[in-house]
Order: C-alpha cells, then sequence, then structure tokens
C-alpha cells in the first residue's frame, strides 16, 4: 500500500513540475507545436507538389483579325479562330488567360515569354524554329495582292510585283513570306506596324500601289477602314505562300504542355467539333467574290 501512495505522490509531483514548465515557458511548447506543423507542411509539399508547378498558367495572345478573332469595346473577344482556342483549352488541365494586342506586340511576347502562346499564326520555314508548334486551327486559304480598281498594275508573276510598292503589316505572313522571296524593305516594301492601316494607306496614299491580305479578312479590313470593298481589285495570288493558321507557343514552354494542348486540339477534329465551329462561322469565312 505505501508502495502504491508513492508511486502517486511522484506521478502527481511529475505532472505539477511539467505544468509549471509549461506555464512558465510558454514559448517552449509553442515552438514544438510550430516545428510540428512546419514538418507537416513540408511533407505535404513533397508528396503534392505546387499546382502552380504542375499546372502553369498558359498566356495566351492574339491580335484583332475578323472573322479569326474580332475585338470590340466592351465585349469579350470572339471569332472562328477564338471559338477553337477556348474550346481548347477548355479540354486542356491548364488555366489561361486571352488577350488580344497589335500584332506586333502579340508576336514578341509570344517568342520571348514562357507559357505564352500565340494564334494565328501562319506557318513559315523561318518561323519554325522560333515556336513550339501546337496545331493547324484553320483551313488553308490563299494569299493575294490587291490594288485600287482602275490602277494600270500588271502582275503577271510574283518577279513583276517587284516593281511597285507594297504595304504590309510587320512580321505577319505577307511581310516574313515576301522577304523570303527577295523583296526588301524601302524599295518595294513598306512596313506597317498597325494592321488596322493598311487599307486606309492604300487609299490615301498614291505611291502605295499594292496590299496582301487573304479572301477571308479583305472585306473585314476595308470595313474597318470605311472604305467599299468594290474599291478594290485583286491583282495577284501568291500561289507558293498559302495562308495556313496555327496555334504556337514560346520555345520556353514545356514540351509536355505543348504534347497535351496539341492532344487536346487535335480532339476537335477527331469528335466532329471542329467542323461544327467551322459551319457556325462558315457564312463570314467565305471569300469574297
Amino acid at each position: 500500500m505505501d508502495l502504491n501512495l508513492n508511486r502517486d505522490s511522484q506521478w502527481l509531483q511529475n505532472k505539477s513540475r511539467r505544468r509549471a514548465i509549461t506555464q512558465h515557458c510558454p514559448h517552449k511548447a509553442t515552438l514544438h507545436m510550430n516545428k510540428v506543423s512546419y514538418l507537416a507542411l513540408m511533407l505535404l509539399f513533397v508528396i503534392y507538389p505546387s499546382s502552380a508547378e504542375n499546372n502553369p498558367v498558359i498566356h495566351i495572345v492574339t491580335e484583332h483579325l475578323p472573322p479569326y478573332q474580332i475585338e470590340a469595346k466592351n465585349k469579350k473577344l470572339s471569332g472562328f479562330a477564338v471559338d477553337i482556342i477556348r474550346e481548347t483549352m477548355a479540354r486542356s488541365d491548364y488555366a489561361y488567360s486571352m488577350k488580344s494586342y497589335p500584332w506586333v506586340r502579340s508576336y514578341k511576347l509570344a517568342q520571348l515569354k514562357e507559357n505564352h502562346c500565340i494564334f494565328s499564326i501562319a506557318r513559315l520555314k523561318s518561323r519554325e524554329n522560333l515556336f513550339k508548334w501546337v496545331g493547324p486551327i484553320s483551313k488553308v486559304n490563299n494569299t493575294v495582292m490587291w490594288g485600287l480598281k482602275g490602277e494600270k498594275i500588271e502582275v503577271n508573276k510574283l518577279e513583276d510585283a517587284k516593281n511597285y510598292t507594297i504595304a504590309v503589316n510587320r512580321d505577319d505572313i505577307a511581310h516574313i513570306g515576301l522577304l523570303e522571296r527577295g523583296f526588301i524593305e524601302g524599295i518595294n516594301l513598306y512596313v506597317l506596324d498597325d494592321s488596322k492601316s493598311l487599307i486606309n494607306i492604300l487609299i490615301t496614299r498614291p505611291e502605295i500601289h499594292l496590299i496582301v491580305a487573304d479572301d477571308t479578312t479583305v472585306s473585314f479590313r476595308a470595313e474597318l477602314s470605311g472604305v467599299n470593298i468594290a474599291k478594290l481589285q485583286k491583282i495577284h495570288e501568291i500561289k507558293d505562300l498559302p495562308l495556313n493558321f496555327f496555334f504556337a507557343c514560346s520555345l520556353h514552354t514545356d514540351d509536355k504542355v505543348i504534347q497535351h494542348l496539341a492532344e487536346r486540339l487535335e480532339s476537335l477534329y477527331n469528335d466532329g467539333t471542329y467542323e461544327t465551329i467551322w459551319n457556325k462561322w462558315q457564312s463570314k469565312l467565305i471569300k469574297v467574290p
């Protein structure tokens, strides 16, 4: 009995001593709990890496190019290509942003910034190693030189066009494609930084003889400039410069991201969604007479 009483007395003394230590040194107990919480948190990071690392936000840039991309005040971006990209991203594992800038800015961002992608961009030989290509987003269209109706301009072959001054948008398919074919800035190429000025400059500057645009977008460009499309005439189709719009990303984007997006884009073709979106916009994508 005495042995049991001694044990009980000793237990009570130890308990009182521990309570006293805790009361006099609360920071030690808190420090212990903080260490435990920190270790548990670190263990979670090891087992479950941050979602930002695994699933980066994809920053998508484009330009105003009706009917592929339509930028309107106080409205969301719309258009055929916008619908294709939005559906692709909806099927992906990534959050994304989509913004429209002048083409020159979008083009640079998509080259230099990690996880930045661009549409609609023509896939040219000289661009092949500047981007990682996700996949095509439009059916192949033509590239045409346009002049003012009534002007006497003769272009039977592309080489003949070097006798005239052609306005092009900086870094677009016409600019790069014609440079590749021997045209020279300041001699037969006049380069613009604002795509909205393309038709206006043809109308207002007599020294500009031609512009380059495809059959689909030229009527929208004319409308944007307040110019009747009937004032323009086709001069020459550049047959070896087809307009094939793609979705592409910067070289600083992980290959796994590119592969994932390519698979999601391809799924639109495989299940008929691409054709459904095409049919929705078809009336605005047909060629002008």
